[in-house]
């Protein structure tokens, strides 16, 4: 399963882009949100292999304007520059970028059904881009700071739920740092309060898993916990 590097136009901004086809039809388009380290070795393998259980990927860098080409690996200094773009990064920005990605899939695969998965600050932005039309269902893996307003909305992206008409799934560990108790209580919380029958929103918490435990290029990688990630993934484009 190759995949390959494709420019998809934001306005007149090229984002480079990687596009893993899958080879047997498929009912999902998936449009990858990576971590604060970019389109890196991880990212494009996680593509891959959604490709290899039939479900084209698009991962779409969250830096194009200041690190188009960002493919970092799990350094400290990588994470201190990766977390500098970050904040250089709007909701003008991701919801611009992650639309241009709809319209994208859609002109070319119309058919198809689209998903959002987001890890670290992917998982941040997929929750901004789960409020855009056209979205059937997004994942949310282990993205902090939903619960806190931004700096340049000044509200938070856990605020944007009631424009989701999708499914939106949330799913961190227990011993996330990033994602403390309280914010998770508050996500939660949330979730019902919008959807108390749980039928769209949906809340999962691993027990003893760390930031990251998705990813197996670093150290808080947790076996089990990605397994348990993975089966939803599995499930919900089954």
């Amino acid at each position: 399963m190759k995949g390959k590097w494709i420019n998809i136009y934001s306005s007149d901004l090229p984002l480079r882009s990687w596009w893993v086809d899958s080879i047997n039809e498929c009912e999902y388009i998936s449009i990858v949100l990576p971590e604060v380290f970019g389109i890196n070795n991880w990212i494009r393998n996680f593509s891959k292999k959604l490709a290899k259980k039939n479900i084209s990927a698009l991962a779409l860098p969250l830096y194009g304007r200041t690190a188009p080409k960002m493919d970092l690996s799990y350094s400290e200094d990588d994470l201190k520059l990766g977390r500098h773009h970050k904040n250089l990064t709007t909701s003008k920005n991701i919801i611009q970028d992650v639309s241009a990605a709809i319209n994208w899939v859609k002109e070319k695969y119309p058919r198809k059904k689209i998903s959002i998965i987001g890890f670290c600050f992917g998982g941040h932005a997929a929750l901004i881009a789960s409020s855009l039309e056209g979205i059937e269902t997004s994942f949310c893996f282990y993205g902090a700071g939903v619960t806190t307003p931004r700096s340049d909305t000044n509200f938070a992206p856990l605020d944007l739920l009631e424009k989701v008409s999708g499914k939106l799934n949330f799913i961190c560990g227990s011993s996330d740092k990033l994602i403390p108790l309280k914010d998770r209580l508050e996500i939660k919380k949330k979730f019902r309060k919008v959807d108390p029958l749980e039928e769209r929103f949906i809340y999962v918490e691993v027990k003893g898993a760390d930031h990251g435990f998705m990813c197996e290029e670093r150290e808080s990688f947790n076996q089990d916990a990605s397994s348990i990630g993975w089966n939803l993934l599995m499930k919900e484009f089954s």
